[in-house]
């Protein structure tokens, strides 16, 4: 594996991982959730919280034992073959053609709200977006870190600003115990959507490597930084039923603005947009430098051409991070043209993600050793439970997935036989 800069310590680790579960997810899924689950939502958060919990342990064990940029899929291919090593990367990379063209359109959203532009101007908007992506993928890990610790402070203060304005303890008194069938239905519902917040686990493992102190610092930045994460989201779904922030499709994109408006005024609410887009950013950009990260492994284990695998003067592989945003730009191209909905693409994308935690989990009791192997046991009974709630839009990441595997399979036979 090529050498990366190591240089993250465990504060920096904890704020990566906050803005990698926060960002973008926070400006649209509270919204998403109660409008699925209303009174219920809370629950719906807490019990997917519970159920995360198993995989980021798994993962977080993995991250500190086996630190690989290929993440996941060095794992599994670790614990049972190449081919399924690459059959993994694919599906990992098959994300990009769902995923990061809903975050995308979010922060977009943010920085239009806070510019005043309509949607004629949204082109331009994407235009300065992947320029700025380009520039923070180039630029390192280390730079993005350090950024990234600044937003978490702010983030943070932010919201203990929004709990106290708006009243928080009042918004929690809100919230009721789901008792019926519907309402119980409503709140598992509510799943399939929240489980996209818990997405970057995956991503957050292909930056294992990039620690000091891997062994002891990954698993501190995974299990504090979930935490933190946790309070964050509950806070703000609470205020948004607590404020009816939440709606149509253009409501949800910006029900963070539409909130701070209710609570605290038009002008307020032009500021928080700008600091949405920030926080935004900032989780845009690690995902798609661990989307870059992936692809340079691949490029290591002969997937891909060897020059996506190069790093650059700053470490990052810069040919990778061209290519990442230039399928990511395609994305959001077609699903612009197609005008695909939102709720749909954020459960392809759990899809796909949950494939992928379920295979390392597999993965987790071939390699881990001792007690803490059982721990895959709970991880998969969790991403079991989370599929069915995911239903029919598992299909997408089982038709990818079959797919790369019989490529993958056909290749290492051409290879033996030559």
């Amino acid at each position: 594996m090529s050498t990366n800069t190591k240089g993250i310590g465990p504060l920096q680790g904890i704020a990566m991982t906050v803005t990698t579960f926060v960002g973008t997810g926070l400006m649209v899924l509270p919204a998403l959730s109660v409008s699925i689950a209303h009174e219920q939502t809370a629950y719906s958060w807490i019990f997917t919280a519970l159920i995360i919990m198993p995989i980021a342990i798994i993962f977080a064990l993995l991250g500190a034992r086996l630190p690989h940029a290929g993440g996941a899929s060095h794992y599994i291919g670790q614990a049972f073959s190449k081919p399924l090593q690459d059959a993994v990367g694919w599906l990992f990379l098959s994300i990009l053609i769902v995923g990061p063209a809903v975050a995308i359109k979010i922060t977009a959203n943010y920085l239009a709200a806070f510019l005043g532009f309509d949607q004629s101007m949204f082109i331009y908007l994407y235009i300065l977006i992947f320029i700025l992506f380009l520039g923070f993928g180039l630029a390192g890990i280390q730079t993005s870190a350090k950024t990234q610790t600044a937003i978490v402070v702010l983030m943070l203060v932010a919201i203990v600003w929004l709990a106290i304005k708006g009243d928080i303890l009042n918004a929690v008194q809100l919230t009721q115990t789901p008792v019926t069938g519907t309402q119980w239905q409503q709140t598992f519902s509510a799943i399939s959507v929240v489980f996209w917040c818990f997405l970057g686990i995956e991503v957050m493992a292909h930056l294992g490597g990039e620690f000091k102190n891997p062994a002891r610092d990954f698993p501190i930045a995974m299990i504090v930084g979930i935490s933190v994460v946790i309070v964050c989201y509950l806070t703000v779904v609470f205020l948004i039923f607590a404020y009816a922030s939440y709606g149509d499709e253009q409501t949800n994109n910006q029900s963070i603005a539409v909130l701070v408006s209710s609570i605290a005024g038009e002008s307020a609410s032009r500021w928080v947009s700008f600091g949405a887009f920030v926080i935004s950013f900032a989780n845009v950009s690690i995902y798609l430098l661990g989307f870059g990260r992936m692809v340079q492994a691949m490029s290591e284990n002969k997937a891909l051409p060897a020059y996506l695998g190069k790093l650059n003067r700053f470490g990052s592989p810069g040919n990778a991070i061209i290519v990442v945003n230039l399928v990511c730009a395609g994305s959001l191209i077609l699903g612009e043209t197609f005008n695909l909905k939102m709720e749909w693409l954020i459960e392809m994308t759990n899809g796909s993600f949950l494939t992928v935690y379920t295979l390392a989990s597999l993965a987790a009791w071939h390699l881990l050793k001792g007690k803490v192997r059982y721990l895959a046991i709970p991880a998969l009974m969790a991403c079991t439970f989370i599929a069915l709630q995911i239903g029919e839009s598992m299909l997408f990441a089982f038709v990818m997935l079959g797919s790369a595997y019989l490529f993958s399979l056909l290749k290492a036979n051409k290879t033996a036989i030559a």
